[in-house]
């Protein structure tokens, strides 16, 4: 008996392709336009839900806007009459066909993806992001990337799809005890602490994903949904295995931060950064506004859309405070304060010594020129047990990149030491930027810990002399000058005999 999505008979349905959680998806014929089709038919458990309806609705509007090659695009909407007694309409959407498999099933077929090329993986994600950015840029969150999502055709193109699904289910009251909406390995930290869903949440999403290609396991999977969505927000992202290039693992590391803002803006950004590496290092994040709530319970939260910037010509925003003051960290005012300070001690040490005539004290001491050093920081002792020192591990990719006064204050937060080590550098936009830290791995507690972040180069300047301190004093009081008719410089009578005068002190 042939079967039909829609009243009308427009929509064959020739055979079902997969189920899901939400409903399921069929291979279906349009009729009218002679073509193939996807239908996405949803589950009785939610069609039966009238703000549901009304949000899916609005979703797959938003949805059938988007146009990129990247996303499976979406061209019909609408209900038909319930076939099981219930009187409920079942809604269904109407979908391009895209030939293919999701990423899930490669990943399962090659061992947790670790058998993927490489360089194949990487034009994947590279493929989802722009897809991922061109719907940001649209104003829309898809927040459900995961694997079966991600559509890959034979020829290795990728097509995303299910956009708005996820939002839609929002709307469902679900009272099920443990029920996290979404895919709980792939939830952004904000998203599983109940705050909005932004274009960094699909970025920390699908940087999952291609943690799972690379590593072959899911970086938080827990034994229940509840668990797992605690363990985005408060458990460290492992590492990733030592033969993934450090590039890559570097943008993978920061698509992964817990804060949205140290992840990439959007889904263009982290392609643009897993293109070129390079540029990762200088990229700050473009913050797309979060949705307002809307208080009408049949209308959707949708991002307000951002102007379309081409990823070559997008300009870094202005230096926060932390990043100008490290721009313009320079010692040298600080020497020559020192060194006026001195002088001006020096001046007055004269004054009081000098001036009066009385000799200084025994235990005076002159002041010298003195140049400031650098106070070594010693590190502090490391409490020890039966077992052996406390150990903590340090993961590098926690700290590169990351302003050198934030990383100074986390490290000794932890009890670390720090010292820190500016490395020349040409590009004034990258100035304060960690570079590294050493020692990294577990490391004791206490421990020094040298970190390197990139500064300009000082300019050469002539050090100011510093004045020269008085060698002598004077010792001997002045002897007072003979009076009127005591004679000549001799000494003596009114007739200059006598004996000789003592010689005055100048």
């Amino acid at each position: 008996m042939t079967d039909f999505a829609d009243d009308g008979g427009r929509y064959r349905l020739d055979s079902r392709i997969a189920t899901g959680g939400m409903g399921e998806v069929w291979r279906a014929t349009d009729t009218t336009l002679g073509r193939q089709v996807a239908v996405k038919l949803l589950k009785a458990e939610y069609a039966d839900d009238a703000t549901f309806r009304a949000r899916f609705e609005t979703e797959a509007r938003h949805a059938a806007a988007l146009h990129h090659p990247g996303i499976a695009a979406v061209f019909d909407f609408g209900e038909r009459a319930a076939t099981d007694g219930s009187g409920t309409p079942r809604p269904y959407l109407v979908m391009e066909l895209v030939e293919g498999q999701p990423l899930s099933s490669l990943i399962g077929a090659n061992s947790g993806g670790r058998d993927l090329d490489p360089r194949a993986l990487r034009d994947l994600l590279i493929q989802t992001g722009e897809a991922l950015g061109a719907a940001h840029r649209a104003g829309i969150v898809h927040r459900d990337v995961k694997p079966a999502n991600l559509m890959v055709t034979p020829d290795g193109r990728v097509k995303v799809t299910d956009f708005g699904i996820a939002r839609a289910a929002d709307g469902v009251g679900i009272t099920r005890t443990g029920a996290v909406m979404g895919t709980p390995q792939y939830l952004s930290p904000e998203q599983a602490e109940g705050r909005p869903a932004t274009a960094a949440s699909d970025v920390y999403a699908l940087g999952i994903v291609a943690f799972e290609c690379l590593a072959g396991y899911r970086p938080f999977d827990k034994e229940s949904s509840v668990a797992t969505a605690l363990a985005h927000v408060r458990e460290p992202v492992p590492q990733l295995p030592s033969s993934v290039e450090p590039d890559l693992a570097s943008v993978i590391t920061r698509a992964l931060s817990k804060d949205p803002a140290e992840r990439y803006a959007d889904g263009a950004a982290f392609a643009a950064a897993l293109r070129d590496p390079a540029t990762a290092a200088i990229q700050r994040p473009r913050v797309v506004p979060a949705p307002v709530p809307v208080p009408d319970a049949g209308s959707t939260q949708v991002l307000p859309a951002t102007p379309y910037e081409p990823v070559d010509a997008v300009v870094p925003p202005p230096a926060t405070p932390v990043e100008e003051r490290n721009r313009r960290r320079n010692p040298w005012p600080v020497v020559l304060v020192v060194l006026l300070l001195v002088a001006l001690a020096v001046v007055l040490t004269l004054l009081l010594t000098g001036g009066d005539g009385e000799e200084p004290t025994d235990g005076a001491t002159t002041p010298s020129a003195t140049t400031p050093t650098q106070t070594e920081t010693t590190p502090s002792e490391t409490t020890t047990t039966e077992e052996g020192p406390a150990t903590v591990r340090l993961d590098p990719g926690d700290f590169v990149d990351r302003p050198v006064d934030d990383v100074e204050a986390d490290l000794r937060d932890r009890g670390f030491d720090v010292e820190l080590d500016a490395v020349e550098n040409d590009d004034p936009d990258s100035n304060g930027l960690v570079t590294g830290i050493d020692p990294s791995g577990d490391v004791e507690e206490g421990s020094l810990i040298t970190v390197t972040y990139l500064d300009d180069a000082p300019e050469e300047t002539t050090e100011p002399e510093p004045s020269e301190t008085p060698s002598e004093t004077p010792t001997e009081e002045t002897p007072t000058e003979p009076a009127p008719g005591d004679g000549g410089p001799g000494g003596g009578g009114p007739d200059g005999s006598g004996p000789p005068g003592q010689e005055q002190t100048p």
